[in-house]
């Protein structure tokens, strides 16, 4: 059963024969007919769209910093700064060659074996470039230069990588004020479709310093006053925006979940507190928590009358390490879980009024908890209410283990066919085939567990895993097959 050679061999995280029937038999076949549908990335479009060379590994697979495609991926760079000779500063310093930065991150790599990372790193090389070695200070240049070799033949161009990995629909997450453009121009990449995400974040976040001017900024662009009542308005007209051309959610990242019933007479008292008197409220006050349960109410009305998904990602507590913040700003690795996140109180009145079940047309609910700990909490939301989902495990719990962990626990106490589904969370075009070739694998190890121990027919085996590969989120986010 086992490789020669194991470590991302024929037959990796398979651990029973059924699992290994069930990935090489049904999964890489329907992968090949469906494609990739991915409901959640931050992945950069116009890079996309424009489909220039990528100009080394480094800024393929680590930290491009050109404004027009600026990405980062924080996983490697936040785990291989532990170690001496590399840190943050280091890769962030452009004084520093992007191939000396590379050295160093290869000299530190080994320490990050057994880490998801590390084996996602080396399935994108395996993969994309058919390179074998193990990243390290001897195969640093031999890599470098096989890498940068490949990368400049037109079939690692970001289009064809796409294609080559046969993704087919790619959510993208967006600003309200994003023109879309470049989902315009996206249109002409034939065999895949590029989808906007409302994401409205930064206009509800009073706790923001930059709120005020957000607010300004999307009044004035829509002719609206800048009162609550306008506010509103404002997002409404964009939301409406994004739905012509093809939204299929929102996104919402949240600390708490927050979804009371809030009058409108206390919330306007609150935006002439933030806005008109300049008052500073808190991430955790209770001005911040009742504006956002108002406004997400506002969202999921919207949601509700255009036919879209509502998404959550809560419980993060972001820029926690106010030094990386200070020097590079936000999503660059100090963003840490919280560990006490009001779910139920917050949520269940929004719950009951939109996901409730008392009326067919009413549209979806996924839960991503940033804390893993969360996730039985939206695996018993997800059975009280019909319309609710619990998402796949997400940012720093989407590794095999944590994964494997939440489809055992959501079969036993909910459904795998009610799972959201597996998401990306990606910003990286090279990592997107990889990052599913896990997700195929993991719900091959569960479902072969299931059938090996005799707790699920081969019929139910099979539909489960195609489920949670594809049809679970085509219906979900209403995606025609």
């Amino acid at each position: 059963m086992k490789d020669k050679d194991n470590f991302l061999g024929k037959n990796w995280l398979l651990d029973t024969s059924e699992s290994i029937k069930l990935h090489h038999d049904i999964a890489i076949p329907f992968r090949q007919e469906v494609g990739i549908i991915d409901t959640h990335t931050h992945h950069n479009l116009r890079q996309i769209v424009e489909n220039k060379p990528f100009p080394n590994i480094w800024r393929a697979e680590v930290l491009e910093t050109r404004e027009e495609y600026k990405n980062c991926d924080h996983y490697i760079i936040q785990l291989a700064a532990k170690f001496p000779g590399f840190s943050q500063a280091l890769a962030r310093d452009p004084q520093i060659s992007d191939y000396d930065k590379w050295v160093a991150l290869c000299k530190v790599f080994p320490n990050l074996e057994g880490n998801h990372v590390h084996q996602w790193m080396h399935l994108d090389l395996k993969r994309m470039f058919g390179i074998q070695e193990l990243l390290s200070a001897d195969t640093a240049g031999k890599i470098w230069e096989r890498a940068n070799e490949d990368l400049r033949r037109k079939e690692m161009l970001p289009q064809a990588i796409l294609k080559k990995i046969r993704a087919k629909i790619i959510f993208t997450t967006d600003d309200p004020i994003d023109d879309l453009l470049y989902h315009q121009m996206a249109k002409n990449i034939e065999g895949i479709t590029f989808l906007p995400t409302f994401r409205p974040d930064a206009y509800y976040n009073i706790f923001d310093d930059n709120w005020k001017s957000k607010v300004e900024r999307i009044c004035q662009l829509t002719g609206q006053d800048t009162t609550l009542k306008g506010l509103v308005e404002a997002l409404r007209k964009r939301h409406t925006y994004f739905t012509a051309r093809g939204a299929k959610a929102s996104d919402h990242g949240l600390l708490e979940p927050y979804g009371l019933k809030i009058n409108q007479e206390r919330v306007e008292q609150i935006f002439q507190q933030a806005y008109d008197k300049g008052e500073k409220f808190s991430l955790r006050s209770i001005e911040t928590k009742e504006f956002i349960s108002y406004m997400m109410h506002k969202f999921c009305e919207m949601n509700q009358d255009k036919g879209m998904v509502t998404q959550i990602h809560y419980g993060a507590i972001r820029n926690a390490n106010e030094y990386l913040f200070k020097n590079w700003g936000t999503d660059v690795g100090g963003d840490i879980s919280a560990e006490s996140v009001n779910i139920v109180e917050n949520l269940q009145p929004l719950l009951s009024r939109f996901f409730s079940g008392e009326d067919n047309n009413q549209n979806h609910l996924i839960l991503y908890p940033m804390n893993q700990i969360f996730a039985h909490t939206n695996i018993m939301l997800e059975r009280a209410f019909p319309k609710a989902h619990s998402g796949f495990p997400w940012w720093h719990n989407d590794s095999p283990y944590v994964m494997e962990q939440y489809l055992l626990h959501t079969a036993g106490s909910s459904l795998l066919t009610s799972s959201g589904g597996p998401v990306c969370d990606g910003r990286k075009i090279l990592a997107e085939g990889s990052r599913f070739e896990v997700f195929d694998r993991v719900i091959c190890k569960v479902l072969g567990k299931f059938l090996s121990i005799g707790a699920m027919s081969k019929e139910g085996a099979i539909r489960a895993v195609k489920g949670l590969m594809y049809y679970n989120q085509a219906n979900i986010f209403n995606l025609k097959y």
